[in-house]
């Protein structure tokens, strides 16, 4: 012990005595916080470096939450815009009415002198609830679009924007026909 701690002040004789016991602490004190700093010096490093790590994982974690999010996001707004689609699809479907039965009803409205010498029905995309007619008729005059009109009518349909025109031996007739539900 006495190669470890050792007095700071020889004693010397006629000079001056030695330093009391209790400095001899004094050494043995700074060995003590040497060796406590340099474990408090490891203990913090390792902590910093823990602290690192963890900090690393959850930024990871949160990329990969982020990620997720985004992919669920745009998972969310694909079925969102599939169901816009669809509900348009839906609502073109129940606008729309089948144009066989109009065709038909003009076709039956013909008189024994008159003919369909040309026929167009064009639907609206926009609002399939909307056709455009174009039909011309050959002989039969005024009176055969009036009967034409009012089997049109007896279907439930109306005529919006409707111009005649007649012609030599022919009329052209051309109106939006537009469905009214009952």
């Amino acid at each position: 012990m006495n190669d470890i701690i050792h007095d700071l002040k020889t004693e010397r004789q006629s000079v001056s005595a030695g330093l009391p016991t209790g400095y001899k602490l004094i050494p043995l004190a700074f060995y003590l916080v040497s060796v406590a700093s340099i474990f408090l010096s490891l203990y913090f490093y390792l902590s910093k470096k823990a602290y690192e790590a963890s900090e690393e994982q959850m930024q990871s974690r949160i990329a990969s939450a982020r990620s997720e999010e985004s992919t669920l996001i745009n998972g969310q707004q694909a079925i969102v815009d599939e169901a816009k689609k669809a509900e348009v699809f839906a609502k073109w479907l129940e606008g729309s009415r089948p144009l066989q039965p109009v065709t038909v009803a003009i076709g039956r409205s013909m008189g024994k002198d008159s003919t369909v010498a040309e026929l167009a029905l064009d639907r609206n995309p926009e609002i399939p609830a909307h056709t455009f007619m174009q039909l011309k008729i050959d002989g039969g005059g005024s009176e055969q679009i009036e009967t034409t009109l009012d089997a049109i009518y007896a279907l439930e349909y109306q005529t919006y924007s409707a111009q005649q025109v007649k012609g030599k031996d022919s009329t052209d007739f051309q109106a939006t026909l537009i469905h009214g539900d009952k």
